[in-house]
């Protein structure tokens, strides 16, 4: 077993881990320097040594050597003498190079680790319901300030996210919660006054608060569908699709005094079939209930370069530029003069449905509200348009 396995299968902290990694490595290098400086002092030249008495370690010394000190001498007298000094003198030196190698390897492990940490204790905070908290690494430019940056912007993701959902969750709450307390009240005041309340009265009521509510979930169910996204798309004639939602719409649009006009041309996307129609019938609905009188709505659709491009404009009242884009956010609903029926999730869903199909919707404030889906139609289609 290798020793990067045994450091593994060990219980040992990364910073003892990686002392002993570099000082192991300092002394592995050291061991083969001093031993292929031994071999080629052996076999490499050729010694022609002249026997040299010098005072033994055990001999009197001289005055001279008296007041230099201690010191440690030898007899060199043959090239097995030298060698045997040389081996004995690089050893030491070896020992003294690998306790320093480990103290430093300590040392800059600790420095290496210490962003490290940084990241662990922020990490700890973040899970202890704080996601306010950021690690904001400064220093250099390197793989760990780029990690802590990466996480950095995670984390404003997760956070952006998760105030989203909390709004959701509460206006999804509002928004159920409303028809059931007004269904309620109306029961209650029916059973406290029996006498003055007809069933043919309370009924058509009674009905309309439980379309909204019905409304509200299927919009909800359709939502969570698209984020979730396309598990099995398959061809779908969008064409098709926008003809029949324009054949569902053209009651309310007549009720309303609501001109409709389309143009669309054919085009085959891979999606959803139900997703799509809610997609289209949600901006159609969105273009008549968000009009005046007399106004008008039109639908196109066209495909170019691989993309069809689906557009509905209205007569409206115009939006702040500003304003547009936040049309999309759940259960918003932009204040004008007309009177909204809807429950804030129309736009909401056909972005949603838009993303899961890999498109894009935007909306554009130019006298009404334009909105464009864009969709990457199927690939036989592209090669036959092409």
């Amino acid at each position: 077993m290798s020793i990067s396995a045994t450091l593994r299968r060990s219980r040992m902290s990364i910073r003892v881990r990686l002392t002993l990694l570099l000082g192991g490595a300092v002394l592995a290098c050291g061991s083969l320097l001093l031993a292929t400086v031994y071999a080629l002092m052996r076999f490499v030249p050729r010694y022609a040594v002249s026997p040299s008495v010098v005072v033994p370690r055990s001999g009197a010394l001289s005055d001279d050597a008296v007041a230099r000190g201690p010191t440690f001498q030898t007899t060199i007298a043959t090239r097995d003498d030298f060698l045997n000094v040389l081996l004995q003198v690089s050893s030491v030196a070896l020992i003294g190079l690998a306790l320093v190698a480990f103290l430093l390897g300590w040392i800059i492990a600790g420095r290496i680790l210490a962003p490290v940490h940084r990241i662990a204790s922020t990490a700890r905070t973040v899970a202890g319901d704080n996601l306010h908290e950021r690690i904001q690494l400064d220093g250099r430019r390197d793989e760990f300030t780029e990690l802590a940056d990466t996480i950095d912007t995670m984390l404003d993701r997760l956070h952006t996210s998760f105030e989203a959902q909390q709004r959701f969750a509460a206006n999804a709450s509002h928004e159920l919660r409303t028809p059931l307390a007004t269904t309620r009240t109306m029961l209650q005041v029916a059973l406290a006054h029996p006498a003055d309340h007809e069933l043919a009265v309370l009924a058509p009521k009674l009905l309309a608060t439980n379309d909204r509510s019905i409304t509200t979930v299927e919009s909800l169910l359709a939502l969570s569908r698209a984020d979730h996204g396309i598990a099995d798309p398959h061809p779908v004639d969008l064409t098709e699709v926008a003809e029949h939602a324009l054949n569902q719409i053209r009651d309310e649009a007549a009720t309303s005094g609501i001109g409709l006009r389309a143009d669309l041309l054919p085009a085959r996307v891979d999606g959803d079939q139900d997703l799509l129609h809610h997609l289209v019938i949600n901006l159609l609905q969105n273009a008549v209930r968000h009009n005046h009188p007399g106004g008008s709505a039109h639908l196109s659709l066209a495909t170019s370069d691989g993309t069809a491009t689906l557009r509905v404009t209205n007569t409206g009242e115009p939006l702040p530029a500003d304003a547009a884009d936040r049309l999309f956010e759940a259960f918003h609903r932009h204040r004008t003069r007309t009177r909204s029926r809807g429950h804030g999730l129309g736009l909401t869903l056909v972005r949603a449905i838009a993303d899961s199909h890999h498109g894009t919707a935007t909306a554009r404030p130019d006298g009404g509200l334009a909105v464009t889906v864009d969709l990457p139609v199927t690939a036989a289609a592209d090669r036959h348009s092409s």
